[in-house]
Parts: C-alpha cells; structure tokens; sequence
C-alpha cells in the first residue's frame, strides 16, 4: 500500500505504523506496552518505546547532579531493556527504543510531532490518584487537535490479558 496524502499529513502505510508507547517503571506501562503488542501482532506495525528522564534539580551541586543525571540515564536504558525484552520474549516483537532527557509532556509530544509513522500514543494509567500521571494525561488530552495530531490510547493497568485481547 502506496502512502496516502492529504492535505495536512501524511498517512503511513500499514508495515510502517508505529505505536508510541510512554513508559516508566510503573506496572501500568507493562499493561499498556501489551497492549501495543497485541495491536502490532494483529496489524502489523512497529512499536516505539519512550521513557524520558526529568531533569536533575538545577539546584544541586555540580558533581552530585551529574551522578544523579548518571543514574537516572542507567534506570532509564536498563527500564527499556527489560521492557523490550519483554515484547521480544512474549510477542516477537523488538521495539525501537527511545530515551531522552527533560520535561516527559513536552518530550513525547516532540517525539509524536518529528515522527509522522507514529499513528497513537500509548499510555498505562492507574485507577488511583497519582498527581504526576494525571497532569500529564490531562495535559497531553489538551494538546490533541492543536499540537498533538494522534490519538492517545490510556490503557487501565488492571486490566487482563483476557480483557486486552479483546480490545485488538
């Protein structure tokens, strides 16, 4: 299948769509990143995993923020490591990895807009209150129609298997 054009973007053939799937170490990134696989499997496709580093406190002193910057690089590769791991062991699937530094909304809504293989965003969400997740998914939600042009796809971490199949 030839690439559509219209006239704002541009439509990625199927072997060429790409699923952004936004992790961190919480198991509804886990349930989320399944997900993404099952659709894949079942469409074909790709997945892209991202997990963006927070900036260090500019506050701290020099030394102590560059060992600090250090570790949360190293939690940040060895978190997408298991991830793909993961896709690769359950689903066959080996994911292009993404791990970048700074603001996570402001990262993955660069990251959307400088891939245009990318046709959804992918997020595991929590039923419990975490003030940090739901900031950002509110905040990503009133990014849609403006600057984020894909659709977000929030995926409850409690959630089965059973119930994920049926959502492909």
């Amino acid at each position: 299948m030839e690439e559509i054009e219209n006239k704002e973007n541009v439509i990625p053939s199927s072997s060429n769509r790409r699923y952004l799937v936004c992790v961190d170490g919480r198991k509804e990134c886990r349930v989320a990143l399944r997900l993404a696989c099952m659709k894949v499997k079942a469409r074909s496709g790709h997945i892209t995993l991202l997990h963006v580093a927070p900036p260090v406190d500019f506050q701290t002193l020099g030394a102590i923020a560059d060992r600090m910057r250090i570790e949360r690089l190293n939690e940040g590769e060895a978190l997408l490591a298991a991830l793909s791991a993961e896709a690769q062991e359950n689903f066959g699937i080996t994911p292009t990895l993404l791990l970048l530094e700074g603001s996570p909304g402001e990262k993955i809504i660069e990251t959307a807009m400088n891939d245009p293989n990318i046709i959804i965003l992918v997020l595991g969400v929590t039923q419990q209150q975490h003030a940090g997740i739901s900031k950002l998914s509110a905040w990503l939600a009133s990014q849609l129609n403006s600057t984020l042009l894909i659709p977000i796809l929030m995926v409850p971490g409690n959630l089965t298997d059973q119930q994920l199949s049926t959502l492909v």
